[in-house]
């Protein structure tokens, strides 16, 4: 950045795979994600085979199996500690860190719930039948389930 403005190197370097541009856009937009052990993968909702697997950023990973820290663990998924080497770092988003509210993962949930007391997602895969989410923040340090609004997609009828 050059006097506060986005220049066109770093535009370039955001798209171009192994910059470290490329991978703060990806881990923002994306969540953290890991190897999957023993050469298993899966196919996206897409069909495309995936050999890493989106993990839940908010745990410590030291603490965690491949099934555990999966955000959409697969029956496959061994109950074996994670391989601490192939992250990328070893850091997680800690109890007494700020709230965050985050997207694009598209979970499925009888309804929408905290992850934490300070951990929020607000897609529910209101694409795909599910639930529009909002969160009403007041001034609390502690989120509240109780402060969730949202709505349940109905299937259209013929």
């Amino acid at each position: 950045m050059r006097n506060n403005r986005l220049t066109d190197d770093l535009i370039y370097q955001s798209i171009r795979k192994g910059t470290v541009f490329f991978e703060a856009i990806e881990q923002t937009l994306k969540g953290k994600e890991i190897r999957m052990p023993n050469g298993l993968s899966f196919k996206d909702k897409e069909k495309i085979e995936r050999t890493e697997l989106r993990i839940k950023w908010w745990e410590d990973p030291s603490l965690m199996t491949y099934k555990t820290i999966s955000l959409h663990p697969t029956d496959d998924l061994p109950e074996e500690s994670i391989d601490l080497s192939g992250l990328k770092e070893n850091d997680y988003y800690k109890n007494n860190d700020k709230s965050v509210f985050f997207g694009h993962y598209w979970l499925k949930a009888d309804q929408p719930s905290l992850f934490r007391q300070n951990i929020c997602c607000l897609d529910y895969s209101v694409a795909n039948n599910g639930y529009l989410v909002a969160y009403r923040l007041d001034d609390e340090r502690i989120l509240d389930e109780q402060k969730f609004i949202y709505v349940k997609k109905t299937p259209k009828t013929s």
